[in-house]
């Protein structure tokens, strides 16, 4: 039997039992109560029950945003660029804000409609592609882009390439467009999830390259590290030393090929993992996003001054006095709006997870204790940032506790 079959069949069964119990619990005269929520949940719930659109949304705290932003420049330092990666912030305003903050214009992209989206809206930036794209994916983006574009491809977007292969594609495009690309070269640092594994082919894709100076140009090189994630690791650590040796070892390919490095793009880290460069110079390009508004999976060792600043607020349809498919159990039952969201519930504490998963409206069992009512909010946070954050519509910004601004999300295609 389907859980959801099992859990209807025990309310049929328990119904005559506990009919007083299985009332729902009205919320007389508009009377308010949030316990259940500490202050500044509790400062959250009644701004939305005034202001707020009475369904789920996505908030961004602000205050802590900044915050966020501000421990990963200085994590950055002067001496390299720090790179926003947009499928973490998917939302232009929430990317101009977060570049003019950090005073930065190098973006890293993952997805062709955003990439275009990028190309229209940040027409000083310098993009990176953070996974190699489909030949076709590239052939879309300078098909939809206008050809009274201020932003030149040719110099602004840098095409990440993991394999001959694909290289060869690439050339053949530029060949055919008529156009020069930019090519960054994905090295294995350790991953193990593609990229040039060896210095020996990545010699071999440089030369390629550097044979048709018509058509392509190489930018640098990129090695994505998330193995070292939630390490407490520093540059010390055996396993940091060898993504530095491989990363090494890859420069110096670039170096037996004429190419300097002044104008190189060295790109690695993450949000997990950046704050262990602090003192390094191999590469000049970190890469952060999640850590400025952390979801839970970003609670990390080197994160750990990073503030929550992303949640879900959903409101609450109906209330039960008590769970009476456990009768014996002194909880309360709420039904919320939505759910089956990649979320943590954050507020109130000691929630249970749900009876039962939907994307309808989600049965939330709390303590006796908790006294919300039909129209509060609970509170979750998102276990990541990427794709939870354009389920909602307008991203909704709180500063000192009151919404201020409403952003809009990147489309999916386009």
């Amino acid at each position: 039997m389907k859980r959801r079959a099992f859990l209807q069949s025990s309310v049929y069964v328990a119904s005559a039992a506990t009919s007083l119990l299985w009332a729902p619990h009205s919320n007389a005269a508009g009377a308010h109560s949030s316990s259940g929520h500490d202050q500044y949940f509790a400062r959250l719930n009644d701004t939305l029950k005034r202001a707020g659109p009475g369904r789920p949304v996505m908030l961004i705290d602000t205050a802590r945003m900044n915050h966020n932003t501000d421990q990963l420049v200085r994590s950055i330092g002067k001496e390299k660029t720090y790179r926003v990666v947009v499928k973490s912030l998917p939302s232009v305003p929430l990317l101009k804000h977060v570049t003019q903050r950090a005073k930065t214009e190098a973006l890293m992209v993952f997805h062709q409609p955003f990439l275009n989206a990028i190309a229209q809206t940040f027409p000083d930036s310098d993009a990176l592609l953070g996974k190699p794209m489909p030949v076709r994916a590239a052939e879309t983006f300078y098909k939809n882009l206008p050809s009274d574009a201020a932003f030149n491809p040719a110099k602004q977007v840098q095409w990440l390439v993991d394999s001959e292969a694909r290289l060869a594609q690439y050339l053949h495009l530029a060949k055919t467009l008529g156009i020069k690309l930019q090519v960054n070269f994905e090295i294995d640092v350790g991953l193990r999830r593609g990229g040039f594994a060896s210095t020996e082919i990545l010699g071999r894709a440089i030369a390629l390259a550097t044979a048709h100076p018509t058509h392509l140009t190489v930018t640098g090189i990129m090695g994505y590290e998330p193995h070292l994630s939630g390490m407490k690791a520093d540059l010390s650590h055996p396993e940091v030393q060898k993504v530095l040796t491989r990363y090494h070892a890859a420069i110096a390919q670039l170096k037996n090929h004429g190419l300097g490095l002044e104008h190189m793009t060295l790109n690695g880290a993450g949000s997990h993992t950046l704050k262990i460069y602090e003192r390094d110079r191999t590469m000049n390009d970190l890469s952060a996003g999640s850590g400025v508004v952390m979801p839970t999976d970003f609670d990390t060792h080197h994160l750990l001054d990073n503030r929550p600043a992303l949640f879900i607020a959903t409101p609450i349809l109906k209330r039960y006095d008590q769970n009476p498919i456990v009768t014996a159990r002194k909880e309360r039952l709420y039904y919320i709006y939505g759910g089956k969201w990649k979320a943590k519930m954050v507020s109130p504490a000691e929630t249970g997870d749900p009876l039962y998963e939907s994307t309808n409206q989600s049965p939330i069992t709390t303590p006796g204790n908790s006294d919300l009512q039909v129209d509060d909010y609970m509170f979750l946070r998102p276990t990541q940032s990427e794709f939870v954050m354009l389920q909602f519509g307008d991203l909704l910004t709180v500063t000192d506790g009151e919404i201020d601004q409403r952003w809009p999300v990147f489309h999916q295609t386009g």
